[in-house]
């Protein structure tokens, strides 16, 4: 604990304390409306929490007085809102004590999905970890934590009958010529653990089971599962992808991901499942003589007719479990089924994204990584491995989910999304120093109207939010080119 979040007293480069009343509430993300008046308080005491449904069931309605606050909201996620709001008056009172603003707050979300993604199959992040990580969504009214739990690089999930997912898929040597091996598995417990932690705070976990590529480490551990087994595989120690993908024809790989789906059902309460789909090369299928032989025989002109078959397997797998499916959108919106969502995340494709998702009929999460990637370094000069661009905390904060088009144009578009990639991440000390306070930008991003938001008001917040959160968290957001924790790799690209 103290090695993560070392109380760096001295390097705050703003006072605590202010010597009059403050003007203006430090809210992030920004509420859909503000009302202040012109009396001051210098107490935040409950003095109702009332339910009002006609509110809606995640808005709320917060009246601060000077005797105390009065909280009204619409349903279980509407309260959660309201009282972390009220979390964050009451460190905005401990640190201005002469009093904050009366007024009235009427409040409910932008969008409904406002996801983060952590990344346990690149680095293992104990589930102790992941838990401080919650708290600091919940912090900002984050309400999806989407985990990534297989790549080339790692298996974290069990699954009952498949003891090779542990003793081989979950380790791997080292880490770019590190030398040092690593290694993770989750129990079933301890996940189960997570999500009622999650739930507890109105958050969602969602979790990855990436289909049919970014499998380097299922095929070291099963090798039978794959159009051409290499019984020699390693789990993958550099970044990157693989062309490994599994075989659709085989009927083990189906008894395998009817297993995995199973266990998910019975740790994660989510009806939704991300299949990943991204990055997968078909040139090994369209060697496979089982893949040839199939497509012959359906009639299938490619091996994009074949990827639309083999999701459409998925689906139906997952639909026997009440699951549905989520992909990362790669463009050809031919491979998925209307009605399915997936997540924008490929450099400047989010406008087109928008419009051809409108067209198939998808639900659309904007995951842009020009804005949303925070695993990208935040200023110039910062260790970005030769090829990560620069996402500074201004850029995050320009992003507009719809890209200024109407609900006609974008009605389909059902929030953001914060990928956090862990190639280079080892530990939540990293984690967190990328995440934030970018994270903060995007959560008024997915939450805030457009014409409530400021570059200018929210810079004043951020400042305002360093105590808070060193206070309440033990943890310290300042930021500078150069106070990154190190990276035992950085000279090994």
């Amino acid at each position: 604990m103290t090695r993560l979040f070392p109380l760096l007293a001295g390097l705050l480069l703003f006072p605590v304390f202010q010597t009059e009343a403050a003007e203006k509430y430090s809210i992030i993300p920004e509420p859909e409306k503000t009302e202040l008046k012109r009396n001051a308080t210098r107490t935040l005491k409950l003095l109702s929490d009332k339910t009002s449904p006609a509110l809606g069931k995640d808005a709320y309605r917060l009246a601060v007085t000077p005797q105390g606050v009065h909280l009204a909201s619409g349903g279980r996620e509407g309260r959660m809102y309201g009282l972390v709001t009220l979390q964050q008056l009451q460190d905005q009172l401990a640190a201005q004590p002469e009093g904050i603003p009366c007024g009235v707050i009427t409040d409910k979300p932008r969008y409904p999905w406002r996801g983060m993604m952590v990344d346990p199959a690149r680095h293992f992040i104990p589930i102790e970890d992941l838990k401080k990580f919650v708290d600091l969504m919940a912090y900002y009214k984050f309400n999806k934590l989407h985990v990534h739990l297989t790549d080339n690089q790692g298996w974290r999930l069990p699954v009952p009958g498949y003891p090779r997912l542990q003793s081989v898929a979950s380790k791997r040597e080292e880490s770019f010529g590190d030398g040092i091996p690593h290694e993770g598995m989750y129990t079933k417990q301890e996940l189960k653990d997570l999500v009622a932690y999650c739930a507890a705070r109105g958050i969602e976990v969602i979790p990855e089971i990436d289909v049919p590529g970014h499998n380097q480490a299922l095929h070291a551990a099963y090798p039978e599962f794959f159009c051409f087994p290499k019984p020699d595989m390693k789990v993958r120690t550099v970044a990157g992808n693989s062309k490994e993908l599994v075989c659709p024809q085989k009927p083990e790989v189906w008894k395998f991901y009817a297993a995995v789906f199973k266990e998910l059902k019975d740790i994660f309460p989510s009806n939704t499942v991300h299949l990943g789909g991204d990055e997968a090369p078909t040139e090994l299928w369209k060697k496979c003589p089982l893949c040839r032989e199939a497509r012959t025989k359906a009639g299938m002109k490619d091996e994009q007719e074949q990827m639309r078959a083999f999701f459409a397997k998925m689906t139906a797998l997952l639909d026997k479990n009440g699951q549905t499916p989520q992909f990362w959108y790669e463009g050809n919106a031919g491979i998925y089924h209307p009605g399915e969502t997936v997540y924008a995340w490929r450099q400047d494709q989010a406008r087109q994204a928008i419009e051809k998702t409108k067209k198939a009929g998808l639900n659309l999460i904007m995951a842009s990584n020009e804005y949303c990637y925070l695993d990208f370094p935040q200023f110039p000069g910062q260790y970005n491995w030769g090829w990560m661009q620069t996402t500074t905390l201004q850029k995050c904060y320009e992003l507009d989910p719809a890209f200024g088009k109407s609900t006609a144009e974008a009605g389909h578009i059902r929030g953001v999304h914060a990928p956090v990639w862990a190639e280079h991440l080892p530990d939540l000390n990293h984690l967190l120093y990328r995440v934030y306070p970018r994270a903060m930008a995007l959560a008024e991003a997915g939450w805030s109207p457009m014409e409530v938001r400021s570059w200018e008001n929210f810079q004043r917040k951020v400042a305002d939010h360093r105590p808070f959160v060193l206070k309440r968290f033990n943890y310290d957001l300042k930021r500078t080119k150069d106070n990154e924790p190190p990276f035992r790799w950085e000279n090994k690209k």
